[in-house]
């Protein structure tokens, strides 16, 4: 109770700094997902990390801020392409579905970030809601925890998928994620500063991505490739974090913690990125291509399912 005090306590008593913020219209997290199914639509986030390098001024060590970066995100925010979800956190309209400790970050991003990030938003606009790939720790509803994720499970269910993600993402790996998927490759890129490699990444995207669902997790990269594959033509959609939020729905855990095998930039301290033994011929040979990875230069297939990683391949070892 006292906890819920100091939140209204500090919601009012902030009421200034947010005065030049206006709330916008986001889609629910289930609206969000129907219209990706229904109408086989993209999608490029913007979660709080998104927002603050398009203002740039984001800390983030795995993605250095950069005038470039930061008028692409807002070349993309402001895009209005018939095939691509725009999606937004939920929080910019209402915390009510958010459990306490998440109302206290985003009534604190806001009062930061909120007033400069008006003159971007369009309050007549209908956002999606990019919070379908933090569908567990954040929600006070774990049911619907399990209810988004079913619903996520129906995009990529019997379809041809290529993920793009960073070289510690590993998505998938040792769950059951995309179990139901009809065949997985990976391009691997750059864990920190994957901008920097942009233009690689977006051509091998769209060698690798044809007739195929696209899936990324690459920070505020994948915003901008999710919209540039959309104008092409492709099926992208920006995944963000769902694979750490699945790892923590299944260990029941309560708090962000490290995951073996993984680099989960929200959690501090030292990681541990051997990939399991049970798990390591499969994942290598997902890997279709590499751009800017400590795999480089070992023996990668250019087709799916043909890679000839030897059992001494680079296995992660340290974040570079």
């Amino acid at each position: 109770m006292k906890q819920i005090l100091k939140y209204y306590y500090l919601y009012f008593s902030t009421l200034s700094q947010r005065s030049h913020f206006h709330k916008v219209k986001i889609k629910s997290l289930v609206e969000t997902i129907d219209d990706i199914l229904i109408h086989k639509k993209s999608m490029s986030r913007f979660g709080d990390g998104e927002l603050r390098s398009m203002l740039n001024k984001s800390n983030d060590v795995y993605q250095p801020r950069s005038p470039e970066l930061s008028q692409r995100l807002k070349e993309v925010l402001s895009s209005d392409l018939d095939n691509l979800i725009i999606a937004l956190p939920g929080p910019l309209c209402s915390v009510k579905i958010e459990i306490l400790d998440s109302k206290y970050f985003w009534i604190r991003f806001i009062n930061m970030y909120g007033n400069l990030l008006s003159e971007y938003l369009d309050p007549k606009r209908v956002y999606g809601n990019q919070g379908i790939s933090r569908f567990y720790l954040g929600l006070k509803d774990k049911r619907l925890s399990v209810q988004i994720l079913e619903k996520l499970k129906k995009i990529w269910d019997e379809k041809e998928i290529l993920i793009i993600e960073g070289e510690f993402s590993r998505m998938g790996v040792g769950n059951d994620l995309f179990e139901n998927a009809a065949g997985l490759s990976r391009l691997l890129c750059p864990a920190e500063d994957a901008f920097a490699k942009y233009g690689e990444i977006f051509d091998a995207s769209k060698k690798y991505g044809k007739d195929k669902l696209i899936l990324i997790a690459l920070g505020p990269t994948a915003t901008i490739l999710s919209y540039d594959l959309a104008r092409s033509g492709y099926w992208a959609i920006d995944i963000g974090h769902i694979d750490v939020e699945y790892m923590w729905m299944l260990s029941k855990t309560q708090t962000k913690i490290k995951i073996k095998g993984r680099y989960v930039v929200e959690v501090k301290g030292e990681s541990d990125f051997e990939i399991p033994e049970a798990h390591r011929d499969h994942y290598y040979n997902s890997i279709i291509d590499t751009i800017g990875t400590s795999l480089d230069s070992t023996s990668v297939a250019r087709g799916p399912g043909q890679s000839t990683h030897a059992q001494n391949s680079p296995r992660g070892g340290s974040h570079p």
